[in-house]
């Protein structure tokens, strides 16, 4: 009986560390003391949980193509701030503020976009950012 403890103690061990990587902190892998800024446009969107998520081809200087892998806030969120599964376009372009990763990874946390009409997005609800 002693050894089936020990084993369900270590599964349940395994499967909390795993969960509790599953969710992380913005902080863990943005740095949000910086921003950055990228332009160009988007390839595809995911409106799902736990994050949205907005791929952006964006042209370098020396004219190289790079993919943008962008985070919003989770749906149900921006939902309740507006936003829904069409806020942002396939093809749509834009300009894209947010917080760079750590690492310089073409990564961002988004905190503006703007649109191509000249709108604003802010991925920013109340009592979270």
């Amino acid at each position: 009986m002693e050894r089936k403890n020990l084993f369900f103690m270590i599964l349940m061990g395994v499967l909390w560390f795993h969960s509790s990587k599953a969710h992380h902190s913005v902080f863990a892998e943005y740095d949000i003391n910086g921003s950055i800024t990228i332009e160009g446009v988007v390839t595809e969107v995911w409106f799902k949980n736990p994050h949205v998520r907005f791929f952006v081809e964006v042209t370098s200087k020396n004219g190289q193509k790079v993919t943008w892998n962008t985070h919003g806030h989770n749906p149900s969120m921006l939902r309740r701030a507006g936003w829904v599964r069409d806020t942002l376009k396939v093809g749509e372009k834009i300009i894209m503020s947010g917080d760079p990763t750590y690492d310089g990874s073409p990564k961002m946390f988004i905190r503006k976009i703007t649109l191509s009409d000249g709108s604003i997005l802010q991925n920013k609800v109340g009592g979270v950012n």
